[in-house]
């Protein structure tokens, strides 16, 4: 069995989650010794897609003549995580959720990280659908205090530090992570990920952003994403959507305590074992709160964290993915 991983624009895409997603699966594939190739104009047995554009069309649909099964990799299942995003993605959300649907459905099967998006799209009539993780590279994610003491000085970070990661958009949480930093004047918070200006403007959020409390950072987009969140002690995610989250598993995979908002996809993760959750600024504060000042606290969550991570690495993606894999080939998809 030989299966084509395929990535279109790759390059384009390097500072995005799905890219990060599509590197795991390689090497999760890498890691239990499976054939593959990411070349789609060679010869292969299986497809999988990891985003769409015209060249990814034409695969498809060239496999499906040929009779080659395809897989496309539901990293959005629409306007859920599209709308709240880059300027104009609530006006267009409707449109592009039926464009997925449309190419999803010619998928002999779609996976996707989470099974609360996985509930999303076979409620839509979309499947077979199955539930891959985007996975976490544990070996890449992991502490190291030399490193972590080289970033706290690159970034002149002193004391307890609270960080959130991703493109700063209002979908993100960008607002209540402004008004928590506000809240906790003790504290430093640090975001880290890409300002896109006019393609993400919000009025709101770009007049926080510049009247940000004296103990925020915001820090772009960093070359070194383990060195950087590892110079933090507390991941605070107050995201409003997320299918699974490929930063949450990198923060659980450094053993970081995390304070996350309770939404669908992160069911999985039990408050107290795993992390804290909130649903408003209030509850944010008092979960960091705890976090910073009880050691035992946060030496729980830390285990509870890397014990989630666990179920993630690499190794365990790759078994599945074969397996998933195999299903589809031989028609029991």
């Amino acid at each position: 069995m030989k299966v084509c991983v395929y990535l279109e624009a790759a390059e384009l895409f390097s500072r995005s989650g799905f890219y990060v997603a599509f590197k795991n699966h390689l090497k999760a594939l890498e890691a239990v010794g499976a054939d593959y190739t990411t070349d789609p104009k060679g010869r292969y047995d299986l497809l999988h897609l990891h985003w769409f554009g015209p060249k990814s069309l034409y695969y498809l649909k060239r496999a499906k003549k040929a009779g080659i099964p395809v897989v496309v990799h539901a990293h959005s299942i629409g306007r859920y995580d599209f709308a709240g995003g880059f300027t104009g993605t609530g006006i267009l959300a409707p449109a592009y959720e039926k464009l997925l649907d449309w190419i999803y459905a010619r998928a002999d099967a779609l996976f996707t990280p989470s099974e609360f998006a996985a509930g999303m799209l076979r409620a839509r009539g979309l499947g077979p659908v199955y539930v891959v993780s985007n996975g976490a590279d544990l070996s890449r994610f992991m502490s190291d205090p030399m490193r972590r003491a080289a970033w706290r000085n690159r970034l002149g970070l002193k004391g307890f530090v609270v960080y959130c990661s991703g493109n700063i958009l209002p979908r993100k949480g960008v607002l209540e992570f402004l008004e928590v930093a506000a809240h906790l004047p003790g504290l430093s918070f640090v975001w880290f990920g890409k300002h896109w200006g006019p393609l993400a403007f919000h009025p709101r959020m770009e007049w926080k952003i510049r009247r940000a409390p004296g103990n925020v950072l915001f820090a772009g987009f960093v070359d070194d994403p383990a060195g950087a969140y590892d110079a933090c002690d507390l991941f605070f995610f107050p995201t409003h959507g997320e299918t699974q989250s490929l930063v949450l598993l990198e923060a659980a995979a450094l053993g970081k305590p995390m304070v996350l908002r309770d939404i669908p996809a992160f069911s999985s993760l039990e408050p107290g074992r795993h992390c804290l959750k909130g649903d408003s600024v209030e509850e944010f504060v008092r979960a960091i709160k705890t976090v910073a000042s009880d050691g035992e606290t946060r030496e729980r969550l830390s285990a509870g964290a890397r014990e989630f991570a666990r179920r993630h690495e690499l190794s365990t993606v790759g078994r599945r993915l074969v397996s998933l894999y195999r299903r589809i080939l031989e028609g029991e998809a």
